[in-house]
């Protein structure tokens, strides 16, 4: 996380409360684990009722527009950009478009 940007990544969560959710459907929650070991580390696990649900939001033109706004708030890329979808157990371990084209399986 940039430190500049925390105040940034608090707001998106408030905009995301308070008008996001409204239109992700099967939207359970989110999870955000801060890491103690290195500062402005952290793990976003979200939840949906279903895999279809899940992916309808994550590959939305209004979620991936919110995802870049996330981004730039951060360091550098999660680590599921950065090639290592081995380390993911769960079949909605699937990363957000980003606006990138869509990995091959």
């Amino acid at each position: 996380m940039k430190k500049e940007c925390l105040r940034d990544f608090f707001a998106l969560g408030k905009e995301w409360d308070g008008h996001e959710r409204k239109r992700a459907v099967g939207y359970i929650n989110s999870e955000m684990l801060w890491e103690d070991k290195e500062e402005g580390r952290f793990c976003m696990v979200v939840h949906f009722t279903s895999k279809d649900a899940y992916f309808k939001n994550a590959g939305s033109p209004e979620q991936d527009a919110f995802y870049k706004r996330m981004r730039a708030c951060l360091e550098g890329d999660p680590e599921w950009i950065d090639g290592t979808y081995e380390q993911w157990d769960s079949t909605y371990a699937h990363p957000p478009a980003w606006g990138e084209p869509a990995r091959k399986t």
